[in-house]
């Protein structure tokens, strides 16, 4: 991977051309500052991926159905054999092993017996669920985002005087013109076969088929290296889902609360139908498939509450393997307040590795303080060689020390043992380590001695810990600084939003720049933010429309900082150039020769100093002095009778009677041990150990971020079944996830007819007669036929129960309605949701009169709703109100006027609707592929939202007053492009979306 921007510092080398670094390479630096001005720059991978479908070249020949993939849980592993049940079994695995005469075999048959006398859980319908059917569909492009591509058109234009100066631009025009590569039409349509540069991907649908498509279709299985999987917690269903962009305050059991969503009601349904025991078979479907996608160095984390903490980790040791549990990890999330009994205040991540011997692990590491880490360090050392106890404010905040004192505390400087035990002569006295052991050789503890690491402690010896010989610590599995100020990194956008400081921490433990990261139910998109934020690629998904609208919004318009990489010309893959601490250890000072070097060289000055000291009390002897260190501790120095200082017994200060020339030669003496200490710090610190924190990274201040590429991706819905075949369920639905249709389709048919369809002044579609379509291979996307008061023949084709109706079914319904004799005047599609791609589709349907009808949600939540919002249960819906201008000026000008709007609180449908719209983009030249945004607006933003997000140093190299009008309805002037074509699409804020492309010729 490497960086690239919108200038371009240090080209790229070609794929699979490294640079050799020679050993003597000095340690990467980072970039000195240049006049070149502020850059805006995003991280650009050099990594490939597979070309899946841009969705405006699906249809049903492109993109067939795929089949299904049926995952089995391995019997031989599962520790639900139990042994005493299982005698025939048993038996069968002894005599298989005992005939191979394979000492391996034999081994995996002790290891399979073993776990199968373990304790397991179990729950209803487990046993029957030895596997399980997934469809295998394609991940669908929808857009191709990128941020510098949109702010492209809102950068300051330089004047005269700023090129006369040569001043170079923040973004500078046509290094972002291809951000995606676009593959030739003939391998583009061949999905799957072909690779193209790497993009993020941000994917609406449900976790299971998203996993499946990427390791059916893609063959990702081992190329990702960390999972962050957030699953629902509990089973209280508006607290797990929010329905509006804009409302995070959901309440459990409000009407007006619950989702509107048809993905979301059948994610809870499937997820919560038998309570626990579906809960538990949801999460081991997907930690099946997550198994098989991590790399054999990777980590899965899984986020969870106290509630089914248990039951998480049961799991995970079933799936992973018990010996592969790395730890659970406590973190706080709030207050714990408003508990009626003991407060709850933390949640838990429980951590497996792939392989627990492969494990990619980094440490981290927090500052020590008087809380934490620094707890001991309960003493203050000068520059003498001086200690003294420390205050309380010392101890809390110890940069109020002045640069000649340091926090420091005594350690054992012996061991248990075995090890090395002698006798030691120092300071005056003998002292051994009886009955434990040194813990270092003689030579060591010379060394220890000689750089005042060793000290009088009692009757024995301990060692000198200084607070900067290793400032930080590592962090341990009890996370309590994980609330408080940006704990999100801004304002929560989601109702169920984790903390950016907690993912990103797995992340920094776990992976290295570069490497690839996945979130199974990203919400709203923290993982993908703190991905981007770390140089790491990710892939996140989420059921919810609603959290995929917040992602996209959160990602769009985020800025970072600029890491310093350690090898431009590898880019993210030769890692950050990070910031590092000494370790300074009893190990590296004893091990290291130069302090016998600085002690032969410097101390002889000691020794003279020290003499003449002694001389000048003997030549006018002052007061005797009573001795405090040492062996002759206690003893008193009569310098009448010639008495002398050993080097230790030597006071920090004078006494008030010596005389100047004795205060001289004290001084003399103290400056000779500073100027030696000060040398041997030099020598210890030169010597010590470094460790990485990976957490402060280098920035470099002249370069500003924001967010690269990537591209906002749906599952398909496999398949519509018609009514009659609706009726029998797959073998999967025996079991205790819900799958497949339901029958519900006949009572849709039956209040279609009943009720009929109302547009958005009241006039009415009505039916005189309505039938249900006989199965018929040939005609498996029409499900009724009928006809209207006016006489004309109708047919109509519903949408899934729980996805929005996709352009295939479009497509596959106008083919089958052709069929049909005598020729419908008249198609209606039917669905809760509809694909932006196949609204278009069925707005541009010719010859026939094609007609979109709004399902009211009433029908799919009658059991979870106190009441229905309306008796209407049909809806016209119109196209989106756009108008394009052009110009005097030749270019052309966009302006939003509204769309149809479904009201589920009134439950009536709303024309117009410009005050609910969340988000719209505008591609200029659209190809007809996918959407390619080069405007992006936020409409009912608020103060500090949308594009008012960036950071200050970033929004100052952009047109603020063009920026402002990013939070409008009318867009900037643009130029028609190649195709003469825009598309324009309007996001509303539950998350629905509708697509109008218009011709500019």
């Amino acid at each position: 991977m490497s960086s690239d921007s919108f200038e371009l510092v240090e080209p790229a080398l070609p794929e699979g051309e490294k640079k050799t670094r020679k050993k003597s390479e000095k340690k990467p630096q980072p970039t000195k500052n240049v006049e070149l001005g502020t850059e805006i720059i995003s991280y650009r991978h050099l990594d490939k991926r597979v070309n899946n479908p841009e969705v405006g070249m699906v249809t049903p020949f492109t993109d067939p159905d795929a089949g299904k993939t049926r995952w089995k849980y391995d019997p031989h592993i599962d520790p639900s054999l139990q042994f005493d049940s299982q005698r025939a079994w048993t038996e069968n695995l002894i005599d298989d092993a005992l005939a191979s005469n394979d000492p391996e075999q034999m081994k995996q048959a002790l290891e399979a017996l073993k776990k199968a006398q373990s304790p397991y859980l179990n729950w209803a319908g487990k046993a029957e669920h030895t596997s399980f059917v997934v469809d295998t569909v394609s991940l669908h492009v929808h857009e191709r985002v990128d941020p510098a591509s949109i702010l492209a058109a809102v950068r300051k234009r330089m004047g005269k005087e700023e090129k006369s100066k040569g001043k170079v631009k923040a973004l500078q025009p046509g290094l972002f013109d291809a951000p995606f590569e676009n593959l030739p039409l003939r391998d583009a349509l061949d999905f799957y076969k072909h690779e193209k540069g790497w993009s993020n991907r941000l994917i609406a649908g449900d976790s299971l088929l998203v996993m499946n498509s990427l390791l059916q279709k893609e063959s990702m299985a081992g190329k990702v290296q960390m999972i962050y999987f957030d699953p629902p917690y509990g089973i209280k269903y508006g607290s797990n889902f929010q329905p509006f962009v804009n409302k995070k305050d959901v309440k459990d059991k409000s009407d007006k609360d619950l989702t509107q969503e048809p993905e979301m009601l059948k994610a809870f349904r499937d997820t919560w139908e038998l309570g626990i025991h579906s809960y538990l078979t949801y999460l081991r479907d997907r930690l099946l498939l997550a198994k098989d996608i991590l790399n054999e160095t990777g980590s899965i984390f899984v986020q969870i509450s106290d509630e089914n903490l248990h039951h998480v980790k049961e799991l995970l040791e079933e799936v992973f393997g018990r010996e592969n549990f790395v730890s659970c990890i406590t973190f706080n999330k709030n207050s714990g307040f408003g508990a009626n009994l003991l407060p709850t205040a933390n949640d838990y991540l429980v951590w497996f590795a792939k392989d627990i011997n492969k494990i990619k692990y980094h440490q981290l590491f927090k500052e020590k303080n008087s809380t934490e880490g620094a707890t001991g360090f309960t003493q203050v050392l000068n520059e003498m060689g001086r200690r003294r106890s420390a205050t309380a404010e010392e101890k809390e905040n110890p940069d109020i020390l002045s640069n000649k004192e340091v926090l420091v505390s005594t350690g054992d400087i012996t061991k248990p043992g075995p090890g090395s035990r002698y006798t030691i002569h120092c300071f005056g006295k003998e002292i051994n380590p009886e009955p434990r052991w040194w813990g270092t050789t003689p030579e060591g503890m010379q060394r220890l001695l000689k750089a005042n690491r060793a000290v009088i402690a009692g009757k024995g010896l301990a060692y000198l810990r200084k607070l900067n010989d290793f400032p930080v610590f590592p962090i341990s599995n009890v996370w309590t600084d994980t609330v408080g100020q940006n704990q999100f990194g801004g304002s929560k956008v989601y109702v169920v939003q984790t903390g950016i400081s907690v993912i990103e921490r797995c992340i920094l433990m776990t992976t290295d720049p570069g490497d690839l990261v996945l979130d199974p139910t990203c919400g709203s998109g923290t993982t993908a933010y703190t991905s981007e934020k770390l140089g790491r690629r990710w892939i996140t998904c989420d059921t919810s429309r609603i959290a995929v609208t917040l992602a996209k919004q959160r990602l769009m318009t985020s800025s970072f900082d600029y890491y310093e990489l350690k090898y431009p010309h590898e880019g993210l893959k030769g890692g950050f150039i990070y910031k590092t601490v000494p370790r300074v250890t009893m190990k590296t000072i004893s091990s290291n020769p130069d302090v016998d070097q600085t002690y032969e060289r410097l101390h002889p000055k000691i020794e003279v100093a020290l003499a003449q000291l002694n001389k000048e009390l003997v030549a006018q002897p002052p007061a005797s002095f009573k001795v405090t260190e040492g062996g002759r501790k206690g003893e008193v120095l009569d310098f009448f009778k010639k008495a002398e200082f050993l080097e230790w017994e030597v006071p920090f200060e004078a006494p008030d009677d010596w005389n100047e020339a004795q205060v001289k030669a004290l001084d003399a003496f103290h400056q000779a041990r500073i100027a030696m200490q000060k040398q041997m710090d030099e020598a210890i610190a030169a010597h010590a150990d470094q460790e990485i924190l990976y957490d402060k990274p280098i920035i470099n201040k002249n370069r500003l971020r924001i967010s690269g590429p990537f591209t906002v991706e749906a599952v398909p819905f496999p398949s519509v079944k018609a009514l009659d075949e609706a009726e029998a369920l797959d073998e999967a639905d025996a079991s205790i996830a819900r799958t497949g249709e339901s029958g519900r389709k006949h009572d849709w048919m039956a209040e279609l007819a009943k009720t009929g369809i109302r547009g958005p002044n009241g006039q009415m579609i009505n039916f005189t007669d309505l039938e249900l379509i006989p199965y018929d291979k040939d005609m498996q996307n029409i499900h009724a036929i009928g006809h209207i008061e006016n006489g004309d023949r109708v047919v109509v084709s519903f949408g899934p129960e729980h996805a929005a109706l996709e352009q295939r079914q479009v497509a596959n319904a106008m083919n089958e309605a052709g069929n049909l004799f005598p020729l419908p005047k008249m198609i209606v599609f039917c669905a809760f949701t509809f694909d932006p791609e196949a609204a278009k589709d069925i707005d541009a349907i010719k010859g026939i009169t094609a007609l979109k009808a709004q399902m009211n949600t009433d029908l799919l939540t009658e059991d979870l709703k106190k009441a229905r919002s309306s008796n209407q249960s049909f809806w016209l819906m119109g196209q989106p109100d756009v108008e394009v201008h052009k110009l005097k000026d030749g270019k052309y000008q966009v302006e939003v006027l509204g769309f149809d709007y479904f009201d589920t609180v009134k439950g009536e449908l709303i024309s117009g609707g410009k005050s609910k719209i969340a988000m719209w983009s505008l591609d200029t030249d659209y190809d007809e592929r996918s959407l390619f945004p080069h405007q992006v607006f936020f409409p009912i933003a608020g103060k500090g939202e949308g594009w008012e997000k960036l950071k200050k140093n970033i929004r100052a190299e952009l047109d603020e007053t063009q920026l402002e009008k990013f939070h409008g309805t009318k867009s900037l002037p643009f130029e028609a492009g190649d195709n003469k074509k825009i598309a324009v699409k309007i996001i509303d804020d539950r998350g629905i979306e509708s697509l109008k492309v218009v011709n500019l010729d």
